[in-house]
């Protein structure tokens, strides 16, 4: 019974009353960044409140973690294909504040507006932090960001200590003098080491700032710098203001302490969305022609003006919803940022300009920034004093535009390499492997760091995916060892599946054994007689059974749930319809037939009972939509009369099964259509981790691929999904093949068909659901919820019973 997802689909089903048995998969859960151009397809999303919450999480899941806060990380950053991704959004408290000593501790997932808001009434500012106050302190820690702060750096010389939570759920404390090497790590780390659940911050004074500006020749502005700013006592914030498409004029823009009263009272930037003028700006700077021209000389000049006099947190509290365009359906605004040592900033200007203008980058901004040189971090981005160049542009978002940005993008970082500078890691990641070793030189302690304190590789995203992928990490090359290892069968693509799947697909093959008694039910009995509404109320009684079983153990599957709860729906609208008009005019019929008189059986009941035995065979491996019902209406009017048989019984079939099939028959084009049009092909394999028991060798299966050389006691398997699935998983157990995992899971669920007074079934698993036969009352089905690692025990247990296995359910 092959999974298509057509939820949508089955939404019109419902309005039609008509819908036969087909099977879907639950939609992928999806995260993405602020960009949108990164979706990612997770496991599931948790928010935990506490840190023992995720080291419960860290402790109990199998495959891979990621992490993520507020996203605005701009190139997977945050995750990795079928990861736990943890939300750190919920530990967001303060967790201790000292006014008089300028410390505080926090949760990671807190906002550095969160932490302004508690310190701004003590007289205290943030002593480093990026321009825009959105982002969480663990977000910002992981990739060590800096702002405009005047002598200071990156964020890490603000951070007196971390608490990280590691790969097998250790809590560790690190600081540059405690756990150095964690901290230094971690601090500018990407997630790639543990979970930084809090951190420890040095605190400045909120003194009153005054804005100066001064307008450049780009050729003057590193003198300018060194000489007026660099070493003033007074100046707080500073940057430089590039602008395009000449890159001829920078802006000094400098914020310097002063005693004068402040002009604008609010002590915090009001948070606030883009406005429509905003937004009417940004497109007219983007996309008209001149649109950059009109902004560096009249649209600056105009917001420069005067010289205001505002809180040092104000100035430190930028809200990123002023960027946020309209849409990001077509278009995308995104951030690239390069760092040169600044006595080679005349060097690297030009060359970067010439790359932009040829490649005609879609360039807003270039702003200046200055770092001090980093004090240790494995990975860090100012190996000596820098200037930091943030570009800040517009791209579209198909795959043509994100090559041709990562064209120029290669481009400017080879010209930061040929100076001595660097690239940030933040962004999209178009760096090849060899630009990236190049400018993060330490990047192999990091990754010896990391195969020590995370040797299964749990940590992971779509950076460390790249430049230490699995096979590089020896994480997921199974190669030939004594045995396989969770890590490197948890690395495979496409090898984890969501557990509650094998209970979900239940009610679904509920109507396909429904179909199947359906058909043998009319081998011998009157269709008037099959039991519709009893089908009906025991599917709706499996329903809950099933979410008896998944509720609270599993995240609820909303897309999945709803898909049944529509083709639960349809087939109890077909049923019931089915059952009435069986009932009154078929029952009529069959009587004026004589049905039990002995005479002669009409041709059209013999053909409709043909169809039905044909369609419950059929849906078992193919989807509903896919049979015949076009030829099959065609060759039903072409049968031919039986001799005797009733005219009223043959026209009264006819004319109630014609419009029936032709219903089907353009329904199911449609639907076919949209399938092909809407959705990927579906996977036909799974894969299983097995264990051979001794002296019994491995006969492979004909539809087992075996995708890892059997070594001394372990195999990966490829096996075939859907009901090939039963047949295979029990020849390999009669072999003695011990299942360790099917798809990253540890539970399976089976059926078997037995006598309905057969009592042995909770000692071979846990009972989820027993259900009579109504076709046969003496066998009832029993769903049983078994772990992998004893399938080879239940079956040959059942086997030797004499106990039908009907299915196993794969995932």
């Amino acid at each position: 019974m092959t999974h298509r997802r057509l939820f949508t689909i089955f939404s019109i089903c419902l309005v039609l009353h008509l819908a036969w048995p087909i099977s879907v998969s639950a939609e992928p859960v999806m995260v993405n960044d602020v960009t949108h151009l990164n979706p990612i397809a997770v496991e599931r999303v948790v928010t935990p409140k506490t840190i023992d919450e995720i080291r419960d999480l860290v402790r109990s899941h199998r495959g891979p973690i990621s992490i993520g806060g507020g996203r605005f990380s701009m190139g997977g950053q945050i995750a990795t294909d079928g990861s736990l991704f943890i939300d750190m959004r919920g530990m967001d408290r303060v967790v201790a504040f000292s006014p008089e000593n300028r410390r505080i501790t926090v949760e990671a997932g807190i906002t550095w507006r969160k932490i302004q808001e508690a310190i701004d009434p003590h007289g205290l500012s943030v002593q480093i932090m990026q321009s825009y106050a959105n982002f969480t302190v663990g977000g910002s820690l992981s990739v060590n960001a800096h702002g405009r702060y005047v002598g200071q750096g990156p964020l890490i010389g603000s951070v007196q200590s971390i608490k990280v939570i590691l790969a097998d759920g250790q809590l560790v404390e690190a600081s540059p003098t405690q756990n150095p090497e964690l901290f230094f790590g971690c601090v500018g780390g990407y997630g790639g080491l543990g979970i930084i659940v809090e951190a420890t911050l040095a605190l400045a004074e909120n003194h009153q700032v005054a804005r100066e500006v001064q307008k450049l020749d780009v050729t003057e502005y590193k003198n300018f710098f060194f000489t007026h700013i660099r070493n003033a006592p007074r100046a707080v914030f500073h940057n430089g203001d590039l602008y395009p498409p000449q890159y001829q004029t920078v802006m000094a823009i400098t914020w310097s302490e002063t005693d004068r009263p402040v002009t604008v009272p609010d002590r915090l930037m009001p948070l606030r969305n883009n406005t429509w003028a905003d937004r009417l700006v940004l497109f007219g700077v983007s996309e008209l022609p001149f649109g950059k021209e009109l902004r560096a000389d009249v649209l600056e000049p105009l917001r420069l003006r005067g010289n205001p006099v505002v809180w040092r947190n104000y100035e430190a509290s930028y809200d990123v919803g002023q960027l946020e365009p309209a849409s990001r359906a077509r278009s995308t605004y995104v951030l690239q940022e390069y760092f040169i040592p600044v006595e080679r900033f005349d060097e690297f200007v030009p060359q970067m300009a010439r790359i932009f203008t040829r490649h005609r980058a879609n360039i807003l901004n270039v702003s200046i920034r200055h770092a001090k040189q980093d004090p240790g971090s494995l990975l860090a981005w100012a190996k000596a004093e820098s200037f930091a160049f943030v570009v800040y542009y517009k791209q579209g978002v198909q795959a043509a535009d994100r090559e041709a940005v990562g064209v120029w993008t290669r481009e400017v970082i080879d010209a930061a390499l040929a100076v001595g500078g660097s690239y940030y890691l933040p962004y999209q990641i178009q760096a090849t492997a060899e630009q990236f070793r190049r400018a993060y030189p330490r990047a192999e302690e990091f990754f010896a760091l990391k195969r020590r304190v995370d040797p299964h590789y749990r940590f992971r995203n779509k950076l460390w995916d790249r430049y230490f992928p699995p096979a590089e990490s020896g994480a997921g090359s199974l190669e030939h060892t004594d045995d396989l290892t969770e890590r490197q069968v948890h690395l495979l693509k496409n090898y984890l599946r969501s557990e509650d799947q094998t209970y979900l697909t239940l009610p679904e093959w509920y109507i396909v054994y429904s179909a199947d008694e359906y058909a043998a039910f009319l081998t011998d009995q009157r269709p008037s007689a099959f039991p519709f509404f009893h089908s009906i109320g025991q599917f709706w009684n499996l329903y809950r059974a099933v979410l008896g079983a998944t509720w609270g153990a599993y995240p609820f599957n909303w897309g999945y749930n709803a898909m049944i709860g529509v083709i639960g729906i349809s087939y109890s609208i077909e049923y019931a319809l089915g059952g009435f008009y069986e009932s009154s005019l078929g029952r009529l019929t069959e009587w004026i037939a004589q049905w039990n008189a002995g005479a002669p059986e009409t041709e059209e009941d013999r053909f409709m009972r043909a169809v039905a035995r044909e369609y419950a065979g059929f849906i078992h491996g193919t989807p509903w939509y896919e049979f015949p019902f076009a030829q099959k209406l065609g060759e039903f009017w072409a049968v031919q009369e039986a001799p005797g048989a009733s005219a009223v019984r043959k026209w009264e079939r006819r004319l109630s099964f014609t419009p029936a099939f032709a219903f089907k028959a353009a329904w199911g084009w449609l639907m076919k259509q949209a399938t092909q049009a809407t959705y990927d092909p579906e996977q036909f394999e799974i894969q299983a981790w097995t264990r051979e028991l001794p002296g019994r060798p491995l006969r492979l299966h004909p539809r087992v691929r075996l995708l890892d050389p059997p070594d001394a006691s372990s195999a990966l398997l490829s096996l075939p999904r859907y009901e090939p699935f039963t047949a295979t998983v029990t020849e390999l157990a009669r072999q003695g093949v011990q299942f360790v995992e099917i798809a990253g899971n540890r539970t399976i669920m089976i059926t078997v068909i037995a006598p309905r007074d057969w009592k042995d079934a909770r000692n071979r698993g846990r009972v989820i659901h027993e259900w009579e036969i109504l076709t046969h009352p003496g066998q009832k089905r029993v769903a049983l919820a078994v772990p992998v690692d004893r399938l080879h025990e239940v079956i040959s247990s059942l086997e030797a019973e004499q106990v039908q296995i009907d299915h196993i359910y794969d995932y």
